[in-house]
């Protein structure tokens, strides 16, 4: 049977996550079988980077490869369609096209995130910039494609403050775009930016430069500091909001993606293998890291999924990301 465009299916089968648990100096491992579930994409489509859920905590939202954002209806109705950021976009073009020299046209949009009192969805498009889409979605406004004369190039990940509305958000390099993320890793680019978007006066203030392929943001949960991945320099900064000062937070193994706050004030952090010039891996059994508020790891997460770009923690389960895969995971 031909798949649908839009149709698709949940595949649950039992696996063997492995938790290990850091308490230094001493290592304590565990191995605790559970449930994970492939929620398939539609068919074409590929790179579910992020997973958001709304301010009514249904979905996951998650932008794909062919510039749509879906929402998860469950199994039986699987992932229908929310919105699109690009205004060139239709459906006869893009739909199921996943090729990078669309994504200019179609848009790719990758970092997401609700504001829970508006219910409305902010968005990071690599192309587009920094968007919003109210509850009902559809075709999403810009809010901004440049902060000081220089135009966004590889906007990536978000984060909101949800007393304030205040956005804060990442462009990669000002120098590649996201089509060209192998040349920016490769070259070692250090011009990727830290931003905050103020939707009183509607205006863009950039809060760091110069970081190496700037990735994941997220706001503390006392929301004294931000976080941010610098993916080729294998680590995450912290940056403290009221000195307007940074260090860093934690030294990794890995690459890391995508950052995410659980309700507990600890951060989930998806990491990827280290690559040489011809894309082979360089390590193995790098994973997800669970970091407390100091920065200490306190969980790893050894998940056979594939390429990982984003761990959600929410009601018992974790939500994983990737932008290579064709479907989200879910652990029961």
């Amino acid at each position: 049977m031909t798949k649908s465009p839009f149709s698709s299916f949940l595949i649950s089968f039992i696996v063997s996550p492995i938790i290990v648990l850091w308490d230094f100096p001493y290592l304590v491992s565990s191995v605790s079988p559970r449930q994970f579930n492939r929620l398939e994409l539609p068919s074409g489509t590929y790179g579910p980077e992020t997973l958001v859920f709304d301010c009514n905590g249904n979905g996951p939202y998650t932008g794909v490869s062919d510039g749509r954002i879906l929402k998860w209806h469950g199994s039986k109705a699987g992932w229908k369609n929310f919105a699109v950021t690009s205004p060139l976009r239709t459906s006869r073009l893009c739909d199921g096209v996943s090729e990078p020299k669309f994504e200019h046209v179609c848009g790719r949009p990758l970092g997401l995130k609700f504001n829970k009192e508006s219910c409305d969805l902010y968005i990071a498009d690599a192309y587009f910039g920094l968007l919003v889409v109210g509850r009902k979605g559809g075709l999403a406004r810009q809010l901004a494609s440049s902060a000081e004369g220089i135009p966004f190039l590889f906007t990536n990940a978000l984060d909101i403050d949800q007393k304030t509305g205040t956005v804060y958000f990442t462009d990669t390099s000002t120098r590649y775009q996201r089509w060209e993320f192998g040349m920016a890793m490769e070259s070692g680019d250090n011009t990727g930016r830290l931003m905050e978007y103020d939707p009183k006066t509607k205006k863009v203030k950039v809060l760091l430069k110069k970081l190496f392929f700037a990735n994941g943001v997220a706001l503390s949960k006392n929301r004294s500091f931000l976080l941010v991945t610098e993916t080729t320099a294998n680590r995450v900064l912290r940056f403290w909001l009221r000195s307007k000062t940074s260090d860093v937070f934690a030294k990794l193994d890995g690459c890391p993606d995508n950052i995410e706050r659980n309700p507990n004030g600890e951060f989930w952090v998806a990491q990827n293998p280290k690559l040489n010039s011809l894309g082979t891996s360089l390590q193995t059994n790098i994973s997800a890291l669970k970091l407390d508020e100091e920065g200490k790891v306190l969980q790893v997460l050894n998940q056979e999924f594939g390429s990982l770009s984003d761990v959600v923690e929410k009601d018992d389960k974790m939500w994983l990301g990737s932008v290579l895969e064709s479907y989200a995971g879910m652990i029961l």
